[in-house]
């Protein structure tokens, strides 16, 4: 690995600073924030640290960000107001972790860049000089990190970030020769990993090994490192896929991409009550039953401790989903994603897209440029192949950030100039400006977080936790029982009172209930007494309704109706 001189240690400690801070700034900021998957995620954590391995295992959200959830829960100890910040703490380290293999990827790839250069010396040109390399890789690092996936987001997007770039690093490290076998078990431990924070590593971890086989140079050499490579990766993978196997009676290494074509390209309806029959099994751990119409009410109990049983493992509920091959869905989800990418590269990204544009015509070198950018297809396949998968089903910002991050990397490596004065203003002047067009906006939304930083907490700046105490102060007890009248996904202060929503009228009838007359409302109120709830939460209930019974929460806008024993 390349040595970096004191003014690039200067460099890379001025990025680092400013990587932790703005990270920092964005963790402390959305302490008491929670998404629907995060609670999932905690609520499998939990299950695997307390050894209940049939509710852990789970088919649609993989393993390992949970476990590193489960295991702050266990040694922290949170109390409800701050669990949601131990979560976010989380995010932040592996935000500093994901930043430390970013830092063994650029400098795998400026050796590379510099071995390469010793190539084309005779012809007088010269690629991007290595501070430039290193100012656009963090400036990349930071900008994908903090607003493509978000520290703001519970989600393991970031941890597959982190092994994405220690896999494009070792890969680096292949080409350049160090072909050792050690090398080759760290890229199938780090493919391992991969796949066990998000299974669409599963696929993508043939494409790193493929393009590992080809960097040796020499099959004979090369095939017996990466048969080596693939084991050590299914002996990291291989025991949680054969328990998920089990659990599900049939073979699988995760039903995310599955549930998701059926979703996005078959467009089945992702909140459709269960249906029996299908391909995936008969009937699902937890049922979901229509107790009445009009309102519609809903029932999902289930005897297992989880907040909100219907996200918990959607591959579960969905057992009857097919999938099928749609050449017109196919093609609408095609120019979907298309357009899904127009905008991250030609709207966030457009003064990238300019910058290199003008790079590549100041060379001068016409169509070699593209043999310049093959140079680099260490970077651009894996880079690619993600982009294309991603594609065919959805794509949203975080999913592809790493990879956008390789395919640009792997871009600006191509980059050849005349080795020159002009030239070397010409770089200086465009890194700069793509650094300021992509650092910038970022910049403006922290200004404010940092003006407005306080160590005083208020409590009204966290609702869930508002709603989680006043439940608890009604005599809510841990597994509990609760209805829902709204958008129950969305319900993190369950997760925090530690009771499960059993029941619920969803939002777009809740209008239908609060509208209807006493005696419709009496016999909700009794439907969903019979499912063992013992409160009613209501969500954005409209300010015209009598509320007659119902307990407001604070300013949350969440009232609750106590049902009597």
């Amino acid at each position: 690995m390349v040595a970096l001189g004191r003014n690039y240690l200067h460099l890379k400690a001025m990025f680092w600073l400013v990587a932790v801070v703005l990270g920092a700034l964005q963790a402390w900021d959305a302490r008491h924030s929670m998404n629907p998957d995060g609670i999932s995620y905690l609520d499998i954590g939990d299950a695997y640290f307390r050894g209940d391995w049939n509710v852990a295992i789970n088919a649609y959200w993989s393993p390992f960000y949970s476990w590193l959830l489960g295991l702050a829960m266990v040694f922290l100890k949170p109390s409800p107001y701050w669990e949601f910040s131990v979560v976010h703490l989380v995010n932040f380290i592996i935000y500093l972790f994901a930043l430390g293999c970013f830092h063994f990827f650029l400098l795998e790839l400026i050796s590379y860049n510099r071995e390469k250069k010793a190539g084309f010396s005779a012809d007088r040109s010269a690629d991007l000089p290595e501070w430039a390399c290193l100012a656009l890789g963090y400036t990349l690092f930071i900008w994908s990190s903090l607003e493509l996936i978000s520290i703001s987001v519970v989600t393991p997007d970031m941890c597959v970030a982190a092994f994405v770039y220690s896999a494009a690093g070792i890969l680096l490290r292949i080409r350049r020769g160090s072909a050792s076998w050690l090398t080759f078990v760290l890229l199938g431990l780090v493919l391992g990993i991969g796949y066990l924070a998000k299974a669409a590593m599963f696929p993508l971890a043939f494409v790193f090994l493929g393009v590992g086989m080809f960097s040796v140079g020499n099959l004979r050499r090369a095939v017996p490192r990466v048969l080596l490579a693939l084991v050590v990766f299914l002996l990291v993978g291989g025991p949680f896929i054969v328990a998920l196997s089990q659990v599900k009676g049939r073979l699988t290494f995760g039903d995310s991409g599955k549930l998701n074509y059926a979703w996005h390209v078959n467009r089945a309806d992702i909140d459709r009550v269960h249906q029996e029959g299908g391909s995936f099994d008969s009937i699902p751990r937890y049922r979901m039953e229509r107790l009445s119409t009009a309102p519609a009410i809903y029932s999902f109990g289930t005897p297992d401790k989880i907040t909100y049983p219907l996200w918990y493992d959607p591959s579960d509920r969905y057992r009857g989903t097919e999938t099928h091959f749609d050449p017109r869905a196919q093609i609408r989800v095609l120019v979907s994603t298309a357009k899904n990418y127009f905008q991250i590269f030609f709207h966030l990204q457009n003064g990238l897209v300019f910058g290199f544009l003008i790079l590549y015509f100041m060379g001068r070198r016409r169509w070699f440029c593209v043999m310049d950018m093959l140079d680099h297809s260490t970077l651009l396949i894996p880079a690619i192949a993600a982009l294309a998968m991603y594609s065919l089903i959805f794509v949203l910002p975080r999913y592809v950030a790493p990879f956008v991050v390789l395919l640009w990397l792997g871009v600006a490596s191509g980059v050849r100039l005349p080795d020159s004065q002009e030239s070397r203003r010409l770089v200086a002047s465009v890194i700069i400006a793509m650094m300021v067009t992509i650092l910038v906006p970022i910049l403006e939304k922290a200004y404010p977080l940092a003006r407005n930083l306080t160590m005083i907490e208020d409590p009204s700046a966290h609702p869930h936790w508002q709603v989680a105490d006043s439940l608890n102060r009604m005599g809510a007890q841990p597994g509990d029982k609760v209805a829902y009248i709204g958008f129950a996904r969305l319900a993190a202060w369950a997760r925090l009172a530690r009771v499960q929503i059993v029941a619920e009228i969803r939002k777009d009838e809740r209008l239908y209930f609060w509208e209807a007359d006493s005696l419709v409302k009496s016999r909700v109120i009794k439907t969903f007494a019979t499912t063992g709830a013992k409160i009613i939460v209501a969500e954005e209930v409209p300010n015209y309704i009598s509320t007659n019974g119902w307990q407001a929460i604070g300013n949350t806008g969440i009232y609750v109706y106590v049902l009597p024993r």
